[in-house]
């Protein structure tokens, strides 16, 4: 199996698992948050990175990843952690009706790979990054309507 097919592969299991996780978790809220426009979603994601690669990885990040983030208008926030379980853990702001990040992770895709330069640099690049992760997790969060502007 190819590298860049491996990669894929787990992209999408995990992204399946997460889709399956997080349609059970919005299905259980109660009908008025989930109607209610002012609130905001996350999709929140988690990271550890391998033991000496969390510099390197976290470098990736700010110079590729957040330069996609930026070129698309999408609004992260992003944490290095100095302490604690995880190297990294960045909010992507969520559409709840869509199950997707906004803007979508299509469009964060076709981005990356422009910038990168064709898609087979952008899955190499993509695939040296989730090589220095130990573990990840992904979640879904809401922000509380009290701390709307």
């Amino acid at each position: 199996m190819k590298p860049q097919t491996t990669v894929m592969s787990v992209f999408r299991a995990g992204l399946i698992s997460f889709l399956a996780v997080a349609l059970i978790a919005l299905m259980s809220l109660p009908s008025a948050q989930a109607a209610d426009e002012k609130v905001a979603w996350y999709q929140v994601l988690s990271v550890r990175f391998k033991v000496g690669k969390a510099d390197e990885a976290i470098k990736i990040i700010h110079e590729h990843f957040f330069k996609v983030d930026k070129a698309i208008g999408r609004k992260v926030l992003p944490f290095d952690y100095k302490t604690g379980e995880w190297d990294h853990v960045v909010y992507f702001p969520f559409d709840t009706s869509r199950m997707d990040t906004i803007p979508t992770r299509a469009e964060w895709m076709k981005a990356f790979e422009k910038q990168e330069g064709g898609a087979e640099q952008a899955q190499k690049l993509f695939q040296s990054f989730w090589e220095m992760v130990a573990v990840s997790k992904t979640e879904i969060a809401q922000l509380p309507q009290i701390w709307l502007p």
